[in-house]
């Protein structure tokens, strides 16, 4: 093509067709710029096109992980529920006059469950990567990152504050353990000392029975925060669900 074109100006020259070879020159740099231009634009539409593939492949990850964080959500105030029978059970039992047998397996229930402190572990990984990529800026929809953000800072708010809820109610735990018999109770502890007596150990139960209410409603408060926190978390969930939907419909 280079030499097809060579030609031709080879030809205009020897003839002294100036005016000619000038058009046609012009012609040649329209015609390379036009090409220029094309592949510009190709690559150009080319580079746009893997940034919304990689869009997409994040808004399908983010609902992957708010659709699995909902899930856990679910179950851990599922066990929570589970976990404030248990203290309600106790509670009521150490204000009757039952019998040491009935409160055998109601304190055991309470070590087994009550005693928990629930831990919700959110899915951040891809969260994580658009922070630490700076890859967020992709998103391009403020209102999308503005929801995104809100969601994973509500996270965090509530890790901070099941963080706190476990230093305040550690004296707590560990007054129980010194003080009463706790750990000759505890499901996993129990076997370590059935070399004493079970009767006495519920005496000791029933004597500190002050101190284990605190200690109960202490995670009784503890269950209703933090199950309090992730059922409006839920709610924040539903509303980015809503957003990434509409995002991903105007790129498909």
């Amino acid at each position: 093509m280079i030499k097809f074109f060579g030609h031709i100006r080879e030809k205009l020259l020897s003839k002294n067709k100036i005016s000619n070879y000038l058009l046609y020159a012009i012609g040649e740099i329209a015609l390379v710029m036009i090409g220029i231009l094309l592949a510009l634009q190709v690559n150009n539409w080319n580079e746009s096109r893997k940034l919304i593939s990689l869009k997409d492949n994040y808004l399908e990850r983010l609902i992957n992980d708010v659709k699995n964080d909902t899930t856990t959500i679910n179950y851990v105030v599922s066990e929570i529920e589970k976990n404030q029978i248990s203290i309600n059970t106790l509670i009521k039992t150490l204000n009757s006059e039952s019998d040491h047998t009935a409160l055998d397996s109601i304190i055991t229930n309470f070590f087994r469950r009550g005693w928990i402190i629930s831990e919700f572990t959110p899915s951040t990984i891809t969260y994580t990567d658009l922070s630490q990529t700076g890859n967020m800026k992709i998103l391009w929809n403020p209102e999308l990152t503005e929801d995104i953000i809100e969601y994973y800072g509500y996270i965090s708010d509530i890790e901070k504050s099941n963080i706190t809820n476990k230093t305040w109610i550690t004296p707590l735990d560990i007054a129980v353990a010194k003080l009463t018999s706790a750990f000759e109770l505890d499901p996993n502890t129990r076997q370590l000392f059935s070399h004493k007596s079970k009767p006495e150990a519920l005496k000791n139960i029933q004597d500190n029975h002050e101190l284990i209410e605190r200690n109960a409603a202490g995670h009784y408060w503890i269950n209703t925060s933090l199950s309090d926190n992730l059922i409006a978390l839920k709610s924040v969930s539903i509303q980015l669900l809503k957003t990434i939907h509409n995002e991903r419909e105007l790129i498909h």
